[in-house]
């Protein structure tokens, strides 16, 4: 079984950023940071997903909102708030961005 989890950031003017596990670890451990998200508050999004079988693709994902101080370092993550809810296209399009070298691109059409 594979198991593979993908990191993003959207943010309220539906900007979609993807980090690497070793990127989105450093930002969370504040050894890295991100000056174009400084004092702002963005959504993040976690796509997890197992590959137990050619035909069966399991995907899980978990939201938050990431706050960053003025160096564009984070300092709090908690629970969105329901403004900062992600649509249903904003969370498709992570989870499918995701998979995109797992599936065969038919599978992600709609």
């Amino acid at each position: 079984m594979s198991t593979e989890t993908r990191h993003f950031v959207v943010t309220q003017e539906g900007a979609v950023r993807e980090f690497t596990a070793e990127q989105a670890a450093m930002i969370a451990a504040g050894a890295d940071r991100l000056p174009e998200f400084a004092d702002r508050r963005v959504r993040y999004l976690q796509v997890t997903f197992d590959a137990e079988y050619e035909s069966e693709i399991k995907v899980r994902t978990a939201g938050a909102a990431i706050q960053f101080d003025g160096s564009g370092r984070m300092t709090e993550a908690a629970p969105p708030a329901e403004s900062e809810t992600f649509t249903r296209f904003e969370h498709e399009t992570c989870v499918q961005w995701a998979l995109r070298e797992l599936a065969p691109a038919e599978l992600l059409r709609h």
